[in-house]
């Protein structure tokens, strides 16, 4: 079987940030239209948008979790938070 690696973002990304290379696990609620990334531990990490989670949605069926890793975090210019949190989810 082939591992596909699907690069996104989150937005609504918590404080303090993840780390590079931490553990993501990308989870759906049944019904709904989100998806939530999750550390290892349980914490709440951010969101993915929804034009992500529609173009990821032969991947996400409602009730799946894709695992991943945080593979960026990208700073925003001249504003305040931590920016752009990049994961790498692996799909098979």
């Amino acid at each position: 079987m082939t591992e596909t690696e699907l690069l996104t973002y989150l937005t609504d990304a918590a404080e303090p940030p993840p780390c590079l290379g931490d553990a993501v696990v990308l989870r759906t609620r049944r019904g709904a239209s989100d998806a939530q990334a999750f550390s290892a531990t349980g914490r709440l990490l951010g969101r993915v948008p929804p034009a992500e989670r529609a173009a990821l949605g032969h991947y996400l069926a409602d009730g799946l979790c894709l695992p991943g890793r945080v593979t960026a975090l990208v700073p925003r210019p001249n504003q305040a938070g931590i920016g752009r949190v990049h994961v790498t989810l692996f799909a098979a």
